[in-house]
């Protein structure tokens, strides 16, 4: 599993099951909703071994801070998901 944190969107991959992104998504938006941002959700994959697993886009309607970047890529981590900045001055 992995998690792609840039300033203007988050991209979760590879995750193999629904309950993976439910959880995964459960934390993103505990974040995201109370910093009053309106994420929009963009969905595609399958679950299938070897074609990548399932895949969720997340546009933000505001920039991301480095702090709330921050806490989310720790809440993920402990989930098992690797992290990868996408914008050098988040991490």
């Amino acid at each position: 599993m992995l998690a792609r944190i840039s300033r203007e969107k988050i991209v979760l991959q590879e995750f193999m099951t629904h309950w993976d992104v439910r959880a995964a998504l459960e934390e993103i938006n505990k974040i995201l909703l109370s910093k009053g941002m309106r994420p929009q959700y963009f969905f595609e994959g399958t679950p299938v071994m070897g074609q990548g697993g399932f895949s969720v886009i997340i546009k933000l309607d505001k920039p991301l801070t480095g702090m709330d970047a921050r806490t989310i890529a720790r809440l993920l981590r402990s989930r098992g998901i690797k992290i990868i900045f996408e914008d050098e001055d988040l991490a």
